[in-house]
This record gives structure tokens, sequence and C-alpha cells, in this order.
């Protein structure tokens, strides 16, 4: 079960700062670096600033003695009391605005695998960075994303009617069109219901992994008291906004590879039907209903390959639904059902031969976000293949978590995400 703690987080001064869309910014992990000139452009205050502080020397330096001066000027500025904050974000999802709201307080950090779990695997080279600028500034930038099941909505309730009525603090459209609501509360009646309430639930990472185990690791490295806290950003599951979008797969770089040998391994396991274009495709792949039988976890696998070997799409159908069982023998039946391990064991090991290893240091493998990103990187012709696969859905990422298993890296993109610099917290 977890505990959560109010805190004086620091926010951007909104009478120095007159539109936050000029200075919040998505995660760093999701920033490339034309996407950082760009949010540099936008303000000398952007939050970029601070979470991909230079390419070189002492940027994590930089990175504290910019956080001070901001400070110093007042554009950003602490808060007085004890606080939680109440964040939404309004967006569309195949056409119809949707919203997701949840809460922002301090959790007291323990081990993964007691009171928060993990649903995927995580990359160890992505943690340095993150664990020096949190070490180097005493301060957290970033906001992971946890997921607790609240099927009654009881809290849900609490903060609607906590902010009903009272204008955000802070409030912006960003880049892809979804509405940022921020408000800060200290009311301690509302805070003490919450506190009791989150302290019944284990709750699962929907994204951040890399965050929360970075503080972890200052937290054990530093071994001061306020550094045992990290900033989390709480949402229920059963939030009517919760949406997963699929992260693909792009592969590259190997050798030798027979364009019909490949598909004729691929008529091993699967259906191999070829579409007319990769548009076709992805629609094809999406439209597909997953779920047949909650009881039995009978499921329709199905994928996409674009190949650049001879511009084709191919849509395949598993034809055995127990393929894994003597791959992974000792995992369970969520597990071994799940899309994401179907195309790695079988697809992306099996038959390209690309080991776990190389896929832990992104060697002939990449991860790209949602469907129109994929076919854009299919433009590149050093890509050989393009995979494009459904994302898990809830009840597998909460079975999976609470099995004490973990999906491959980056198998779920949980949309949107929670921005940076909505709030900080200095220890």
């Amino acid at each position: 079960m977890v505990s959560i703690k109010t805190f004086r987080g620091i926010t951007y001064n909104k009478d120095k700062v007159k539109d936050f869309s000029k200075v919040i910014t998505p995660p760093n992990d999701v920033i490339s670096k034309d996407g950082k000139e760009s949010f540099k452009n936008k303000s000398p205050y952007n939050f970029v600033n601070l979470i991909l502080p230079g390419e070189e020397g002492n940027k994590f330096e930089l990175a504290a003695e910019l956080l001070q001066k901001w400070q110093q000027e007042k554009v950003l500025l602490q808060d007085e009391k004890e606080t939680i904050y109440i964040y939404s974000e309004s967006y569309l999802v195949d056409g119809k605005e949707v919203g997701r709201v949840g809460f922002i307080s301090l959790i007291e950090l323990e081990d993964l695998g007691k009171g928060v779990l993990p649903h995927e695997k995580i990359l160890e080279k992505d943690l340095k960075n993150r664990i020096s600028l949190i070490s180097t500034t005493k301060a957290h930038f970033g906001i992971p994303f946890v997921l607790y099941d609240d099927k009654e909505k009881i809290i849900d309730a609490f903060i609607a009617s906590e902010i009903s009525g009272k204008e955000p603090y802070m409030e912006f459209t960003d880049g892809s069109g979804v509405t940022h609501k921020l408000w800060k509360t200290s009311g301690q009646e509302f805070i003490d219901k919450v506190k009791i309430e989150m302290n019944k639930y284990q709750c699962i990472i929907a994204d951040g992994h890399h965050r929360y185990t970075s503080a972890l690791k200052v937290k054990e490295s530093l071994g001061i008291d306020e550094a045992g806290y990290a900033p989390i950003c709480f949402v229920n599951s059963f939030n009517e906004g919760m949406v997963i979008l699929p992260t693909n797969r792009v592969v590259f770089g190997l050798e030798k590879v027979n364009i019909q040998s490949f598909i004729d391994k691929l008529k091993e396991y699967f259906e191999v039907e070829e579409i007319s274009d990769v548009f076709e495709l992805v629609d094809r792949v999406s439209d597909t209903k997953i779920l047949i039988d909650k009881e039995t976890n009978l499921k329709n696998h199905v994928f996409g390959v674009y190949s650049n070997l001879d511009k084709k799409s191919y849509f395949l159908r598993l034809k055995d639904n127990n393929v894994l069982d003597s791959i992974l023998p000792n995992d369970t039946d969520i597990y071994k059902k799940l899309d994401v391990n179907i195309l790695h064991k079988i697809i992306i090991e099996k038959i390209l031969g690309i080991s776990e290893e190389k896929q832990t240091n992104r060697e002939n493998i990449d991860f790209v976000k949602g469907n129109k990103e994929t076919v854009k990187r299919m433009e590149d012709s050093e890509m050989q293949f393009a995979f494009f696969v459904n994302p898990p859905l809830m009840r597998e990422v909460f079975l999976t978590a609470r099995a004490n298993e973990t999906m491959p890296q980056k198998s779920t993109y949980f949309y949107p995400k929670v921005f940076s610099g909505l709030v900080v917290y200095k220890f």
C-alpha cells in the first residue's frame, strides 16, 4: 500500500509567465534534438533548459544554477502551504473529447514490488543522466504517472468536489491539442480523505519506470530523509479518459535478410495476407477485436509487418494461441498471450535472430510511439521492417504486474503524457 504526502511545490509564477504553453514541456524522453531547440526558442524560461541541460561538461551543475537563478528572479515560486496538485488533461479520441483527472503528491519511496509495481522492463543505460540530474539539483523535475484501481471512483468524487467552481492555477493547450489544467489545494479535509483512501491501494507504474527507479537510486546514494520522497501523478485506472496507444518496433541493420525466407518462416506460425498499402494494414490491425473470451483469455493475436525490402505490407494472424507455452513454461497465461511477447519471442528473437541483449541495447531495433510516427520512420531506407502491434489491455497491465512479471521495454504508451514543469519537488 502506498503512503502519500503533501509538499510545498515549486511552480511557474503566473505574474511572470503569461502563457504556460511556452514553458511547460513533455517529459525529456520524448523530446528530440530538434524538439529541444523548438522548445528553447519559445521562451528563455522553457523547462527544457532544466530537464535537458546542454550536451557536455558540467551540464547538471548548470541546471542546478539555473533553477536557483529562476527562483531568485521569481520566475519559479515555492508554495507557502503544504499542497496536493490536481491535474487534468482533455483531448480527442476518435473525434470525441475525453478527459483524465488525477492528482500530484509525494510518495514515500519503496523498492518496486511493494506499494508500487512495475509492468515493463527498464533500459539501464537510460538511468545515468536522470540520476545525475536529480542528485546534482536536489530536485525532481519529472513526474511518474501511476495507476490505482478505484472502481467505485471514490477519490475521483473527492477531486470533482474539491475543484468544482474553482479556476485552475494553470491552463494551457499543448502542440498536440491536449488541454492541461492544474489546481492547488491545501484543504485539510480533502488531503486527509485522499491519504486514507490511497493507503488501500497497491499501485502500478503506467509511465515513468526510469524516473521512479532513478528516484530510488538517488534515495539510496544520498541517504537524506527528504530524498526518500518523489512526486507522483496518481490516476484512477477506471477513469474514462484512460487510453493506451501502440508502441511499435522498427528493425534495421540485419545482414543477409532474404524477404522470401522471412515470409516462409512467418507462415510457420501465422496466417500471412498481403495488404495493398501500409495505411490499410494499420487500420486492419487496430480494428481487429482483441479479446474474444475474458474467462478463458481467448484473444485474436494480429500484427502488421511493413517491409522496406520489397515495399510490401503483410497482415499476420497467429495460428496457435498457445505458441509460447513451450518457450515460457513458467509464466502465467496472461503473460504468454501478450501480443508484445509473441512479437518479441517468435518474430524478433526466433525468426530474425535479435537477442534479448541486443534488444536491451537497442541494437537492430528501436521503439516507436504511435502508428503515424512508425510509418514516417519507414521513409528511412536504412529501416528494414516495421512491426505494428496492438497495445496491451488495461487488465493485462494490472494482471502482469501483480504476477511479478514485466513486459518487454516500451510495451505501453499511455496517452497523453504527464508533462514536465507543472510542479517541482526540491529537497
